[in-house]
């Protein structure tokens, strides 16, 4: 159905805007249809703005005529096909046919993919397909490339979008396009705006079942006739008299015409019984005959919609494309596509008007494609809730604005009581607005008591091009006898057909109704998204405060192009819902419940086509209404393979069900088993069942399993019991039977026995026993050979868990009076060098506190390890320290330190048992027992031996993580990491000799420029220092260098050790100079062995400090900074083993003399060390530096000769005797040696 046709030079210019002119050889597939182009045959012609494949005279294309058909939309424009791509057996068209398509330049790519993708399907069908760029109109709309998929159920006709077009998305406003035979592009309906959409070649994606009560496995198939489109609506239906039954109600707008109506497809309703035969369907006999002045039903799409009241209520079909026939084989012949609806009774017939009959409301009214003249009712249908009105749709008419038609069912005259949309020119009350031309108001419809205010009915309708993005319009009734808007819904997304699909129901259960609206072409292009389906939960009335909550489908799925109200599928108050995507694989049905919130957005279960062989599965959806009698509504799924298909629903049970374990704690101290030895305990599991409804209350059989450590088995460790009595094929600790409830609220037991294995390791945690249970035969297929179907066993709810879980505790020895084992490990650890087989050394620790390990010859190194458990506080011992089951010590090694084995301490253990360590394959972990349960006030201690042969001149440090465990509670158990720091000790020794080790100074002091040769220096010395290797040679680990610090001279700049010649001997024959050079003086050299310089005689001196007078020692030391040193490096080239390094020197004689004659001794200090420039980092040099004395003494024959004469001591000695006898003369002169006496007093 088309827009408002454009005149266009190529649409023959001025052509009638209505569909007019003589009509050839068939009816058009929407509005607009196989129409007359040009007239004799030509390409151009009298009719504008709508084109057709087919000639002017010959019916069919490829028989004669034209052969040459230009596609393309516009916005707004008239009738234009994108392209038509729809391949089918036999050809294109059967003849040479090219067509000219009207895509944009950035299209063209497009085109070609699509058409080589045809090819690879039936390449002689698209042999002679061209794609060129034709662009007629001036800014047109890209259309959008249209397929036919490949299916395994496929037939020799094309897949046409609602409206009967064929998959053809228009992208303009117009939709009337050609259609006969093999191509049928989206005429009506069809053409609705997807730009860069494209429908997908292949779609098929494997996608299993989620099943809850939908019976996916006892389906119910029926087909049709091949072409027929059987499956394009769909209904269910139950008829309650004269007799029961119940019939599946297929549209097959496609379907051969009858005899008497003299046409080949005019479309038909099909009434198919609840059979297991998939071919019992038989046409309802209605619209038999045809008045050919009056009117025409070739291809009028008699069943492109059909609905029903429910059980006992009536039908309605129609058939929008039935056109009224004026003036028939007369110049001025006109055909007006009003389409038609029939309503029938609830037995599938037509008894009366009353009762229903044919309903024509655009018959008689103006026509033209501005009024009613494409009006197409029927194309969407519906009845009110509460069965008093029947609803139409009419989206061609008013320039296809659409128009929406209610009708009191029950009337006798229909149109006293005709209720219908504002035509465009009317004022419409309120401030909802209105839509626009070319919105197809009428192309969905619905209603629903509860929609704006509680218990009054509203109208809904669909507009899927409103404004491009389509609209829903709620409607309700007023005194004039017309429906007035009173709230538009706008879309999202451009072209995304929003209003494609309509659904009204209430997902909460609150007296409001719902509203789901679909939007089939909806796309993110990133997210892969394909269609959706908007879920507005209704605002109390207010739907201008309505947000949306939007549901989507895979890339290209169509998902939303179907909704419908599946009805309470599982019977808890909830209506459901049921969202059709047909081009998701073969086609899905995603079943969506509902709740006390709004809908729930997991799918609650998802029916594939592909499961029963149907492609296009979910095109048409029917739910809501008991067909098989079990009180669950069922869901009937249609498709555009000439099949649909039956999902009955399963009632659904609730189980009540316990578990209890005897005893309640296991005694691991006492065997309880009746026949045997060991310790049993016995599982008893009790079942009853409760449905909806109460009357449903058959035998039930359950398949039930015990399932004994489930979450032990999980992390990979092996079942603590073996249940007794199991079955072959059961495994140890599973135990697997049935037991039947009779009837709803019986109680009914089951008993299991399990039997703890030996040597169980976990005597703390409790032992679970799982129950998981299922009802016997549910999701099987069930074969009958008679007429009825099989009953459906019921499904369990998915509300409640379908498994139960139950515990048996051990009885805890050693945990205190609370019987919690709280236990306290705590860690200690150290790094040691091993000596021997059990005896260990710690190795030496940094200023950090960290071990050091030095590379040398030895292979392992040991981890010390000691673990206590004893209180924390010993004032508090309840507080912790209890028993710690399954006590393990973990450790990870690094790549280079592996396990190599474990030694007990001094020994022994400090446990009765010795420590178990099991490591893994390659050494990087290590599990140990420490003792289960490793008793209160207990410690172990031993050795983890590591082997170092991984160590590398690049390793730096070692971590090993220790890690603490034990199932006993204790929350402060944190890893720890045992780290020692590498070094490399590279085991060079210094040492050094200086010969002679004395040295004398004497003679005469020289000035430096008087120095011309090297025995007038002074004394000759020659430092032999010796540089030894133990270890590997130096060539690996980096460049080693010998530096001898050589005192040369006083702070004051004199000359002190004169240095003459430095030679490094590194191996045999390898020489090595050093730098900087030696003798900067450049004295004439003595070759050695030569005599030294001979001594000058005594200076005569009145005077010569005695030894008496002279300091002890001087030390000349550069590192005390009493000398300045000159650094001579040399290079150890070669180095294997040993270097000798030759220094020859002399004292500067002058120096001493002028410095140090007063001095016992001086003290001369050589320094010399090795150092190494290498890459690797953690290098240490151990005993690498030497010093190197030399004594140097005054020459004892200077001492000597500077004494004092000894006529000079002799008159020093007379002078004293002289000078000492006058003073005793003159003493005694004085009386100083008189003796003096007091006088003493006379006595009488």
């Amino acid at each position: 159905m088309g827009g408002a046709l454009r005149k266009d030079p190529l649409c023959g210019g001025g052509g009638s805007p209505r569909l007019g002119g003589r009509l050839n050889g068939g009816v058009p597939k929407g509005v607009g249809g196989h129409c007359q182009v040009g007239g004799g045959g030509h390409e151009t012609g009298e009719v504008g703005g709508v084109w057709s494949p087919c000639p002017k005279v010959g019916g069919i294309p490829g028989q004669g005529g034209g052969r040459r058909v230009a596609l393309w939309g516009g916005v707004g424009g008239g009738a234009v096909c994108p392209l038509v791509a729809v391949i089918w057996a036999g050809g294109l068209w059967g003849g040479g046919m090219r067509c000219r398509i009207g895509l944009s330049s950035q299209r063209i790519a497009l085109a070609r993919s699509s058409i080589t993708a045809a090819a690879a399907e039936r390449p002689s069908a698209v042999s002679r397909l061209r794609v060129s760029p034709h662009n007629p109109t001036p800014n047109p709309t890209p259309p959008v490339l249209c397929h036919r998929p490949v299916s395994p159920r496929s037939r020799d006709t094309a897949w046409p979008i609602k409206g009967g077009g064929g998959l053809c998305l228009d992208s303009g406003g117009g939709g009337r396009t050609a259609g006969s035979g093999a191509v049928r592009c989206g005429a009506g309906m069809a053409g609705l705006p997807i730009p860069g959409l494209l429908v997908p070649w292949f779609c098929l994606q494997l996608m299993g079942t989620s099943a809850f009560n939908l019976d996916a496995a006892n389906t119910l198939l029926k087909d049709g006739t091949r072409g027929s489109l059987f499956g394009f609506s769909v209904a269910l239906h139950r008829q309650l008299s004269p007799e029961p039954a119940s019939w599946l109600l297929v549209g097959a707008p496609q379907a051969p015409a009858l005899p008497s109506q003299a046409a080949n497809r005019t479309g038909g309703l099909f009434a198919c019984p609840l059979t297991p035969e998939p071919s019992d369907c038989w046409r309802v006999p209605i619209d038999e005959g045809v008045d050919l002045q009056r009117e025409s039903k070739e291809n009028q799409w008699l069943g492109v919609s059909v609905k029903s009241q429910g059980a006992g209520g009536k039908i309605v079909t129609c058939a929008h494309r039935y056109e009224a026939r004026n003036r028939v084989r007369q110049p001025l012949e006109t055909r007006d596509v009003i389409g038609r609806c029939f309503v029938l009774s609830q037995d599938l017939q037509v008894h009366d008007e009353l009762d229903g009959g044919e309903w024509k409301f655009c018959e008689g009214r103006p026509q033209g494609h501005d009024r009613f003249g494409f009006c197409q009712q029927g194309l969407a249908a519906a009845f009110s809730p509460d069965q008093h009105y029947v609803l139409f749709g009419a989206p061609g008419t008013y320039n296809w604005k659409g128009l929406l038609f209610v009708t009191n069912i029950d009337s006798s005259d229909p149109d006293q009581l005709v209720y219908k949309s504002p035509d465009p020119n009317e004022k419409v009350p309120g401030a909802a607005g209105d839509v626009p031309q070319n919105s197809y108001l009428g192309f969905s419809v619905d209603s629903g008591a509860g929609l704006t205010r509680r218990r009054e009915l509203s109208f809904v309708s669909g507009a899927p091009r409103a404004n491009h993005t389509g609209a829903v319009v709620i409607l309700r009734r007023d005194s004039a006898q017309r429906l007035v808007p009173e709230a538009v819904l706008p879309g999202e997304q451009l072209t995304s057909a929003f209003g494609y699909a309509l659904a009204v129901l209430d997902l909460n259960s609150d007296g409001w109704m719902d509203l789901v609206v679909g939007a089939p072409h909806f796309f993110e292009r990133q997210a892969e998204i394909g269609g959706a389906a908007y879920v507005y939960i209704n605002p109390a009335g207010h739907w201008d405060a309505a947000t949306p909550l939007r549901l989507t489908g895979t890339h290209g799925s169509m998902f939303g192009i179907a909704l419908g109200s599946a009805g309470d599928l599982n019977l808890d108050g909830f209506e459901d819902l049921a969202v059709g995507a047909p081009f998701d694989g073969a086609g899905k049905v995603y079943i969506y419940h509902g709740s006390k919130l709004g809908i729930v957005v997991k799918p609650a279960q998802v029916l594939d086509g592909e499961g029963v062989g149907v492609t296009t599965f979910g095109y048409a959806l029917s739910g809501g209404v008991d067909v098989d009698g079990n009180l669950y509504p069922d869901l009937l799924v249609g498709s555009l393979s000439d099949a649909v298909v039956l999902y009955r629903a399963c009632p659904v049970v609730y189980i009540s069900r316990n578990v209890s374990l005897i005893p309640a704690n296991i005694d691991l101290e006492q065997n309880n088993c009746q026949h045997h030895e060991g310790i049993c305990v016995d599982v008893q599991a009790c079942f009853s069942y409760t449905a909806t409804p109460a009357s449903y209350s058959p035998p039930l059989v359950l398949e039930y399993v015990f399932d004994a450590d489930t979450e032990r088995r999980r992390l990979g460790h092996p079942p603590r019991v073996t249940f007794l009595g199991r079955r072959p094929s059961d495994p140890e600790h599973q135990f697997s039977n049935t037991v039947e409830l009779p009837r709803q609220h019986t109680r009914t037991c089951t008993a299991a026995t399990f039997q703890l294995q030996d040597s169980i390791r976990d005597k703390l945690r409790p032992i679970a026993v799982t129950l998981a249970y299922g009802i016997q035969g549910a999701g099987t297929p069930r074969h009958s050979r008679s007429a009825t179907l099989p009953p459906l066993p019921p499904v369990l709810s998915p509300q409640q868990p379908s498994s139960h879980r139950a515990e048996v505790h051990f009885l805890k020895q050693g945990c205190g009076d609370d019987k919690i084992c709280q236990s306290n490990l705590q860690l200690r650890f150290q790094f040691c060098t091993r000596l021997g087989d059990s005896d260990f050394l710690p190795l030496p620790k940094g200023a950090d506190g960290t071990a050091i390990f030095a590379m040398s010859d030895q292979k392992d190194v040991a981890l010390e390890i000691h673990v206590t458990n004893e209180p924390s506080d010993p004032t508090e011992p309840q507080r912790d320290g209890d028993d710690a089951h399954e006590a393990a010590l973990t450790a990870r090694f690094p790549q280079e330190l592996p396990y190599s084995a474990v030694r007990p301490y001094d020994g022994r253990t400090a446990t009765d048992k010795p420590v178990v360590c099991l490591a893994n394959q390659n050494g990087s972990q290590v599990e140990c027992e420490l003792g289960n349960p490793m008793k209160r006030g207990a410690q172990v201690r031993f050795y983890l031996i590591l082997s170092t042969l991984g160590i590398t001149l690049q390793t730096t440090d070692l971590a090993v993580e220790l890690a603490l465990s034990t199932i006993s509670e204790q929350p402060d158990l944190e890893p720890v990491v045992a780290r020692a720091r590498v070094v490399i000790e590279l085991p060079l020794s210094v040492t050094g000799v200086a010969v002679p080790p004395r040295l004398f100074f004497g003679g005469t002091v020289r000035g430096e420029s008087a120095v011309r040769r090297e025995s007038q220096v002074g004394s000759a010395v020659i430092f032999e220092v010796t540089v030894s290797n133990r270890g590997p040679s130096l060539k690996t680990l980096g460049s080693a260098f010998l530096t001898l610090l050589w005192p040369h001279e006083l702070s004051n700049g004199k000359w002190l050790l004169y240095p003459l010649q430095l030679e490094l001997v590194a191996a045999p024959g390898l020489r090595t100079m050093c730098s900087p050079a030696a003798n900067p003086l450049r004295l004439a050299l003595e070759p050695p062995g030569e005599a030294e310089v001979s001594e000058e005689p005594p200076m005569a001196s009145w005077w010569v400090p005695a030894p008496a007078e002279r300091r002890k020692n001087v030390t000349l030391d550069c590192a005390q900074g009493t000398a300045r040193c000159v650094a001579f490096r040399c290079p150890l080239y070669s180095f294997e083993r040993s270097a000798v390094l030759t220094a020859r020197g002399r004292l500067w004689n002058s120096t001493f003399l002028e410095e140090y004659l007063d001095v016992t001794s001086v003290e001369l200090i050589v320094r010399a060390s090795v150092s190494v420039t290498s890459s690797i980092k953690n290098l240490v040099l151990k005993d690498a530096s030497t010093q190197i004395p030399v004594t140097i003494y005054l020459d004892p024959g200077v001492a000597v000769a500077g004494g004092v004469p000894w006529w000079v001591i002799l008159l020093a000695v007379l002078a004293g005797i002289l000078v000492l006898a006058l003073l005793i003369f003159i003493l005694w002169k004085c009386g100083f040696f008189k003796r003096s006496s007091p006088d003493l007093p006379l006595l009488h």
